[in-house]
């Protein structure tokens, strides 16, 4: 059965998505809702990981329609996950030998049980 929370996506590109973080069996899936952040990047940020996916980076799956961003993380690709914490937000880390890190924040709610789930 699949888990979901409503958190932010924050890309290396700099802004911030909101969307569902979606945990099932073989995937961890961001599905964007809409652009939070102040600059309007939601196509620049599918473009850039959709290029880092078509140029080899087979472990990240991303859909970009112009308007949808999804991206989708295999779990065998994950090599783990971990809390950190700025200010007061706290937020999760997903760590990929291929792709790298991905940084969602969940602002001062508690994200131990997100960070057990991935993991488990």
């Amino acid at each position: 059965m699949a888990q979901d929370w409503t958190i932010n996506y924050l890309p290396e590109d700099g802004g911030r998505i909101t969307g569902k973080l979606i945990l099932g069996n073989d995937n961890v899936r961001f599905e964007a809702l809409y652009d939070s952040s102040n600059t309007t990047i939601l196509k620049s940020i599918g473009l850039s990981l959709g290029t880092f996916a078509a140029s080899g980076g087979h472990g990240v799956y991303v859909s970009d329609n112009e308007t949808d961003v999804t991206i989708v993380i295999p779990r065998e690709v994950i090599t783990g996950a971990t809390a950190a914490k700025k200010g007061l937000t706290k937020r999760v880390v997903v760590s990929t030998a291929e792709a790298g890190d991905f940084v969602f924040d969940y602002g001062m709610l508690s994200v131990k049980k997100i960070v057990a789930a991935i993991n488990s």
